[in-house]
């Protein structure tokens, strides 16, 4: 069975910013080739979390995995994904979905925030 793999970003007024979760979406989809990969987005973007599990739906897809591409625990995390998680889970009650943790403290982030440190250093000099 062919998986499916949401990656959603909190969403952004301006599309440019937007453009940067589609190209971890794309990034993503190139590194792990198992899974369809949907982007979409919590709010002021396109598509929506229930648009996008519907079209992995139409296109078969039996198990959804939902990576939010968000960095702390907030009512995005704790109320508001887990509640449109439970209205898909209703509409597609033949497809299972999952809730990957979000991005939160993790080493891996650190070793980012330090190297964008030496970067905005280097801009300064």
């Amino acid at each position: 069975m062919q998986e499916g793999v949401i990656i959603l970003g909190h969403g952004s007024r301006l599309p440019e910013a937007n453009k940067e979760i589609e190209q971890i979406g794309q990034m993503v989809g190139k590194r792990f080739g198992r899974a369809l990969i949907e982007t979409c987005f919590l709010q002021f973007g396109e598509p929506g979390l229930p648009l996008a599990v519907e079209r992995l739906v139409n296109k078969g897809i039996k198990k959804i995995t939902v990576v939010p591409l968000l960095l702390v625990v907030g009512s995005h995390i704790a109320i508001d994904v887990p509640e449109i998680l439970s209205q898909q889970r209703k509409l597609y009650p033949e497809v299972s979905f999952y809730l990957a943790p979000h991005l939160g403290a993790d080493p891996r982030i650190v070793e980012i925030v330090l190297e964008r440190i030496k970067q905005g250093s280097e801009l300064l000099n």
